[in-house]
């Protein structure tokens, strides 16, 4: 009998143990919305095809190849991304190919 009550307050205080461990350990995680996640991505291209442009603002032809070059980067990076589908794709590029 002086076994099982010590086991049974054994597992009690592993329980109470376990309990406080769990609440003490979640903090609350900032996830970021895909919504968020998508205008970052869009940002970050704009800020990319923006700076390399910079680079090649007196060579035309150069500057077209390099944009060429850069959008069809992005076309097989954004194919591979879970967030934006074909449409979405189609429009960010054709936004982008509109930039200057």
């Amino acid at each position: 009998m002086n076994d099982e009550v010590l086991y049974s307050i054994v597992g009690i205080i592993g329980l109470i143990l376990i309990v406080v461990v769990t609440f003490r350990s979640s903090k609350s995680v900032k996830v970021n919305s895909s919504i968020q996640s998508k205008e970052d991505i869009i940002n970050r291209y704009k800020k990319q095809l923006k700076d390399e442009l910079a680079l090649l603002k007196d060579d035309k032809e150069l500057r077209m190849s390099k944009k060429n070059q850069l959008l069809k980067k992005f076309n097989s990076e954004l194919a591979l991304n879970i967030y934006f589908d074909k449409s979405e794709i189609r429009d960010l590029l054709l936004e982008l190919s509109k930039e200057s």
